[in-house]
């Protein structure tokens, strides 16, 4: 077990690298996974970061194979049809990945761009807050919010369950 402020945290969790793979792969936003690890240390921070990139990763397969799916099941000829759309986000985030991995780019300039992206993560998000209103929210009715609740408890107890078993095993 370990501690935070004096209190224990959960007891599921063995250590940081534990409580980095539940963050990592149950908080849907990159920049949250990172505040989440971090509260703990950043050993958690890390490994939550490390779980959630391997996530999005997971995206460019998926949205091609969804993608082809689609076409494949689309009548041809029909208002229906699609062409195979390319995830360019995920498919940009991969190079860049691969291009920061070789280490290609000088660490004075990696260290720059790291600085300029939480610049932008920090607009981006100030943003999303500027467009949202609470009048927005009620609008939407009851059945979003209980959707949302549903989905938190899930990924709450449910991620907690499939770490649990994941690292049983």
């Amino acid at each position: 077990m370990f501690y935070h402020l004096g209190t224990t945290l959960l007891p599921i969790f063995k250590n940081q690298n534990s409580y980095g793979v539940y963050v990592g792969s149950t908080i849907h936003e990159v920049a949250q996974v990172f505040a989440a690890g971090q509260a703990i240390g950043p050993k958690a921070a890390d490994t939550a970061v490390i779980v959630k990139m391997i996530r999005v990763m997971m995206l460019a397969p998926f949205l091609l194979i969804l993608s082809g799916w689609l076409r494949f099941n689309s009548v041809k000829g029909s208002a229906q049809s699609r062409k195979i759309t390319i995830p360019w986000f995920a498919v940009f985030f991969i190079v860049m990945a691969g291009i920061n991995s070789l280490q290609w780019l000088p660490s004075t300039l990696t260290q720059s761009l790291i600085v300029l992206d939480n610049f932008l993560l920090a607009m981006a998000m100030a943003a999303l807050g500027l467009t949202t209103h609470l009048g927005g929210v009620r609008a939407a009715g009851l059945k979003p919010l209980m959707l949302g609740g549903i989905l938190f408890i899930y990924l709450i107890f449910g991620g907690g369950c499939i770490n649990w078993l994941v690292a049983i095993y």
